[in-house]
């Protein structure tokens, strides 16, 4: 945990899963590569060697794959944003529909914006 907190103030950052591309790099065997990040992670891994990722990595051409997924600040459906903000401290299900906006900041919490906070509410998560 304290780890985690001498982290913050950090936003966008290299997330593990970046680190392992070196060694990816420096393995002659791995030929093919599935990447799985969220969009800050996979916009790192495209930028490698000038947006020429697989050659940077060693990668045969066409041989990374990757998956994106979703942060926080992203939600398939309303009705999925709905229960994941119920679940805030200082918002819950009482409050769900007061929340305006919310974003994951860089001090490793979820901010709601509340509709009476004015635009200043915070929700931690």
């Amino acid at each position: 945990a304290e780890e985690v907190l001498q982290g913050r103030r950090v936003k966008p950052s290299l997330c593990p899963s970046l680190e392992v591309l070196d060694e990816v790099a420096a393995d002659e065997s791995i030929r093919r590569l599935l990447f799985c990040g969220v969009g800050c992670a996979v916009q790192a891994l495209r930028s490698l060697n000038g947006a020429a990722p697989e050659a940077a990595l060693g990668l045969l051409p066409g041989g990374l794959y990757v998956l994106g997924t979703h942060c926080v600040d992203n939600s398939p459906t309303p009705e999925a944003s709905q229960a994941f903000v119920s679940t805030l401290p200082g918002v819950g299900a009482e409050r769900a529909n007061d929340v305006l906006a919310y974003e994951f900041m860089a001090d490793f919490r979820v901010h709601a914006r509340l509709k009476e906070d004015g635009g200043g509410g915070e929700g931690g998560g």
